[in-house]
């Protein structure tokens, strides 16, 4: 049986992130991959499989197989 990062392959899924394909455990909300990551949710847009969301319907949000995500963050400068 295959394994990545200790899970098991079948308890994980494909998703790609900002152009990546990364796998992660099955389940995950998009609240948890925003906390894991240390990204500021203020400073933040996410689209999720071609929509923009908002950050009230972050929280709902559980990532299933195949899921696109673009996490883009503000930069400020002067």
């Amino acid at each position: 049986m295959l394994r990545h990062k200790g899970f098991f392959m079948e308890e994980l899924m494909k998703v790609r992130i900002n152009g990546e394909d990364v796998f992660l455990p099955q389940g995950v909300s998009l609240s948890a991959i925003i906390t894991e990551r240390k990204i500021n949710a203020q400073a933040v847009v996410v689209e999720y499989n071609g929509v923009i969301l908002t950050r009230e319907k972050w929280k709902p949000v559980v990532l299933k197989e195949n899921d696109t995500l673009e996490i883009v963050s503000f930069v400020g400068g002067g």
